[in-house]
């Protein structure tokens, strides 16, 4: 009861620094304590601690020991994974004190565990296989400086991570996940399900943000850089299972330095934990495949549960799984494959079976058969991307690294074939995602990274055969040499392309390619780039007085987040207009529109001119240095705002497709020659599956006088990508002819399909036409 109370007492105390400790790197840390580190050890010492180094620390204790943390530390991840979506179904806003109480419930709940079982008079897991391997004295102690090339490892892979990695501002997914999060943790329930992936990138941040109240760049993408490392430590305990422990280094070495590891690692994306958790469960799955232990068995399908809850690319390691397991299927032990299949099943259902209920799962099947694997075009179900994929893969990683790791490859899989080793496993890590992704899917983009954890393992064992098979010392010494170089030239790439940040080389590619680095291309990938480094100086931009609306050629996903969801137009009625440097994602603006306004502010990063602020005012340039500006985020600053001070109408248009929630009109303009901007305030019901567009008509005497007709946003935002739940603020400039004649004219506004003409008809009376009242034109 002691040791209850102990660990209770420790975690209690994080949660109340979480609590009475103000906004910063000092709460963030006291969290990352309570929620990643210290569930871990409790975990760990009491479930997944398989063997006890009572006597002396021999190879094998210390590589049990080294799967149990691993599997401790990918379990907690999970396991707030779980709880934070638990948390959020509970109607209304996500209550900070239940999420620090889940911290603390997590901490001790192992601990409970061995408390009771004890009290039943049974031993922990632990405490049963210790006796077993102890015994074992005759096998050597291992040294401290066997421990060197593995912790040489872990600080090569943070090395590569955590530099400069609060640098970089959110990149438009970012920018998505965080405002989904902000969104759930204010009180919108199924925020989640119109994500078109799972959930676990919007969890994770909603555990860490909903914990601590305010978060920033670094400390959000903190949890995926942890993933990521953990990944390659199990990539080193999988390897080291299957082919040894030099096979094993060599692996986590080349998975170390991959620019798709490395990128991941960096950013809020669910990459990392695709790999993690795959990784962890094949692990298991081959414990389970040598001893057909139970409990191997049920970790491999809670881990392949937790990959399929962060995305669908997870599915790639299933085959690899069936083989290692398959072969232990017995009648006799159908109680255990039936637990362990319910208790997979059932954590996918928590998230899976409302998800594809939502009305938006049918935009989200659109967007996988049609967007990624192309299966809604005309044509064959098989397809050549494999120039698509060598172009992104030299891309992130050098082309020297490419070259190597195939060469690699190849010897490996020779070498697996001649010493038919039974090794399958292996093969099918690496060609499941090779083969989906070159002929299967039609756009790859950056989901290639799945083909290399495989690729890593078998260019190891082509090395470590290499190596081995050259028997004089100075051979041996050269071909290590020769990899140490290998090593550190992909080193060097990645470190050009991801850490060093003066210059942004992904934005400014044809000036700044890094030199001694060819490649078999001209230009980068147009699409699907993530976690390269660039700041335009938003996080300085936000605190700036500026008049709203604005209007920036800057992606909105980024935007809303920095300006604090400030009033952003896509039309020509700004008052202020944001024109960002080297846009990746640039939303496309009239050149003309800047005639007559001044420029205002100019935003400097790292030397450089990065943004510039134009208002209808002429005043002094005001000149701000953003490099070093650091930025505190709410998540009522971040969350999708509500309208306010609307007039009401609540008209639902077709067969339950849209509601008009209320209108706003701005009439200081309304005379003759001038223009009168109505915003719409949609509310979106179910996915539209073709374009529609909005009319706005002023109408006088029976007769139309003016009008505006256009795709939502002035054209920017189409019906197509609207999702259910969302309320879209849409305005409509309409120009009053110049001999218009005074007097009340009426509003009337509908919907009609861009390719039919038909009008949506109005379910809550009229026809198909909405009226919403009278201006006056003076």
């Amino acid at each position: 009861m002691r040791r209850v109370a102990f660990w209770l007492g420790v975690s209690l105390v994080a949660a109340l620094m979480i609590w009475w400790v103000s906004v910063g790197d000092v709460q963030q840390v006291t969290a990352v304590f309570l929620f990643w580190l210290l569930p871990i050890y409790t975990w760990e010492l009491v479930i997944f601690g398989r063997v006890r180094c009572h006597l002396a620390w021999t190879k094998q204790c210390f590589a049990l020991r080294f799967s149990g943390w691993l599997t401790a530390a990918g379990w907690v991840l999970l396991l707030h994974v779980i709880g934070g979506l638990l948390i959020h179904y509970l109607p209304g806003p996500v209550p900070r004190l239940l999420l620090l109480g889940w911290g603390v419930f997590v901490v001790v709940l192992p601990v409970f565990a061995s408390f009771f079982l004890i009290r039943m008079g049974k031993k922990t897991d632990g405490e049963e296989k210790s006796s077993g391997t102890t015994s074992k004295g005759s096998e050597s102690a291992i040294s401290a400086k066997s421990l060197i090339p593995i912790l040489l490892l872990i600080l090569l892979a943070i090395l590569l991570r955590l530099p400069n990695m609060g640098y970089k501002e959110l990149q438009g997914d970012e920018g998505i996940i965080l405002m989904r999060a902000a969104t759930a943790l204010t009180g919108d329930d199924v925020e989640l399900f119109l994500h078109q992936k799972g959930p676990v990138e919007i969890v994770l941040p909603m555990v860490a943000w909903g914990s601590t109240g305010a978060i920033s760049e670094f400390w959000a993408r903190l949890p995926f850089l942890w993933g990521n490392v953990l990944a390659v430590l199990v990539m080193v305990a999988l390897a080291r299972r299957w082919f040894g422990d030099k096979v094993a280094l060599v692996a986590g070495v080349l998975l170390a330095v991959n620019g798709f590891s490395i990128a991941f690692g960096r950013i809020i994306q669910y990459q990392s934990f695709v790999m993690l958790w795959g990784l962890l469960a094949l692990l298991h799955a081959d414990r389970y495949r040598e001893d057909g232990d139970g409990w191997a068995l049920g970790l491999t399908a809670v881990f392949l549960a937790g990959g399929l809850l962060s995305h669908y690319d997870a599915v790639l390691v299933a085959p690899a799984i069936v083989w290692l397991v398959w072969p232990r299927l017995q009648i006799a032990r159908w109680w255990e494959w039936l637990l362990s299949g319910a208790i997979g099943f059932g954590l996918l259902t928590l998230f899976y079976v409302p998800y594809v209920l939502h009305p938006n799962f049918a935009k989200t099947q659109s967007y996988l058969l049609g967007d990624r694997l192309g299966q809604e075009q005309a044509g064959a179900t098989v397809r050549w991307s494999g120039t698509e994929v060598w172009q992104m893969a030299t891309f992130y990683n050098s082309l020297y690294y490419i070259l190597g790791l195939i060469l690699l490859v190849g010897v490996g899989l020779v070498v697996l074939w001649w010493q038919k080793n039974g090794r399958i496993s292996a093969l099918l890590t690496f060609l499941v995602p090779l083969l989906f992704y070159t002929v299967i899917v039609d756009d790859a983009r950056t989901h290639v990274y799945t083909i290399f954890p495989g690729a890593a393992m078998l260019a190891a064992v082509g090395g470590v055969w290499l190596w081995q098979k050259v028997s004089q010392p100075v051979m041996q010494r050269l071909l290590v040499g020769l990899f140490v170089g290998f090593i550190v030239v992909s080193a060097v790439y990645v470190c050009l392309m991801f850490v060093d940040t003066s210059p942004e080389r992904q934005r400014t590619w044809a000036e700044n390619k890094p030199a001694f680095f060819p490649t078999t291309w001209d230009e980068p990938p147009l699409y699907g780039l993530f976690g390269f480094p660039y700041q335009a100086g938003w996080r300085a931009v936000g605190e700036l007085p500026l008049a709203l609306p604005y209007a920036s050629n800057e992606e909105e996903e980024i935007t809303n987040i920095y300006m604090g969801q400030a009033n952003r137009t896509h039309c020509p009625d700004f008052e202020t207009f944001i024109v960002a440097n080297n846009v990746q994602d640039t939303v496309p603006y009239d050149a003309a529109w800047l005639d007559g306004m001044f420029l205002q502010h100019e935003v400097v990063v790292n030397g450089r001119s990065t943004m510039q602020i134009y208002g209808r005012e002429e005043t002094a340039v005001n000149s701000i240095d953003a490099h070093r500006t650091k930025h505190w985020l709410t998540p009522e600053e971040a969350a999708a705002p509500q309208p306010e001070g609307i007039v009401p109408v609540d008209a639902i248009l077709g067969n339950g497709q849209v509601k008009l929630l209320g209108y706003d009109v701005n009439v200081e303009n309304a005379v003759p020659g001038g223009q009168v901007a109505v915003t719409l305030f949609w509310e979106a019901l179910l996915p539209f599956t073709e374009p529609h567009q909005v009319f706005t008509h002023l109408v006088a005497g029976g007769e139309l006088v003016a009008q505006h007709d256009g795709a939502p946003e002035c054209n920017m935002n189409p019906t197509t990508r609207w999702e259910p739940g969302q309320i879209i603020p849409d305005t409509h400039l309409i120009d009053i002819p110049p001999g218009m004649s005074l007097g009340p004219v009426t509003l009337l506004v509908g919907m009609y399909n861009l390719e039919t003409l038909v009008r949506l008809p109005i379910q809550t009376g009229g026809d198909d036409t909405i009226l919403l009242g009278e201006i006056l034109i003076e």
